[in-house]
């Protein structure tokens, strides 16, 4: 399934978007419109610019490697893949999507 998955996938990445499945219908999202990829047990909520969430079945896990060639993608943490064009450094505090988050960077 995980295979299968990335396969599927590697066709829109190419593309920079990504298929995701809610609510029964499938949605391309172009990749450069997600702030973070956030883990939720064996789910993933996917949080856009402008504060839509998505919630996939995909483990972070499966996210990760199939942006594993998309340097703009970098996971900080066990729980949080954020998309580096949406993030400053800013004395020390990081700033996604120009909102204040504390991560833990590990």
């Amino acid at each position: 399934m995980r295979d299968n998955f990335i396969k599927n996938q590697m066709q829109f990445v190419e593309k920079d978007n990504i298929a995701i499945k809610e609510k029964g219908n499938i949605e391309l999202i172009d990749l450069n419109s997600i702030v973070k990829f956030e883990s939720d047990k064996n789910y993933t909520t996917i949080c856009l610019n402008g504060g839509r969430m998505i919630m996939s079945s995909r483990t972070l896990h499966l996210f990760e490697q199939l942006l594993f060639d998309k340097k703009q993608f970098m996971r900080v943490n066990r729980s949080e893949i954020i998309n580096l064009n949406h993030t400053i450094f800013d004395n020390s505090e990081l700033q996604i999507a120009g909102k204040k988050h504390s991560i833990r960077i590990s």
